[in-house]
């Protein structure tokens, strides 16, 4: 299982890291793993680099995108996808400023409804792992389009 931590960056720190995104990604991490005495340094540089999420309007969009598949189920803002067929298991719990997705696939079917927001940075801290949405989304396009 992979634990995805999503953001929504500011625009002009997107600009910034949208061809180098490591420097993006260790800030994160760097806050990510902040002891409770920093925890104020941490999320005054938090949210100068995150933008808020409207997880109203994002609750909805997937629940209409979603509510009619039988794999899908929904509690509060916690979306579930559950794939037996494709051993797809995926949570995704939705916060004011940031996203968590715990899935058993590397690319869980809810990043494609994500998709059209700009500027998606997505870090799995635990592999060290981390990529723009939009890229990933770019890339799956190329493959199918050969």
């Amino acid at each position: 299982m992979r634990t995805f931590h999503i953001f929504k960056i500011k625009k002009d720190y997107a600009t910034l890291t949208k061809n180098n995104p490591y420097h993006l990604f260790k800030m994160l991490n760097f806050i990510h793993n902040l002891d409770h005495e920093n925890i104020d340094i941490g999320a005054n540089l938090f949210y100068k680099i995150i933008e808020k999420i409207d997880t109203t309007k994002l609750d909805e969009k997937l629940y209409q995108e979603y509510k009619n598949n039988m794999n899908y189920t929904k509690f509060k803002q916690r979306h579930n996808y559950n794939n037996y067929y494709l051993k797809e298991e995926t949570k995704l719990i939705l916060h004011n400023y940031f996203l968590v997705l715990t899935s058993s696939l590397n690319q869980p079917t809810f990043f494609k409804s994500l998709t059209p927001t700009d500027n998606l940075f997505i870090c799995d801290f635990k592999n060290a792992d981390y990529f723009w949405l939009q890229s990933i989304t770019n890339e799956l396009v190329k493959n199918i389009n050969i």
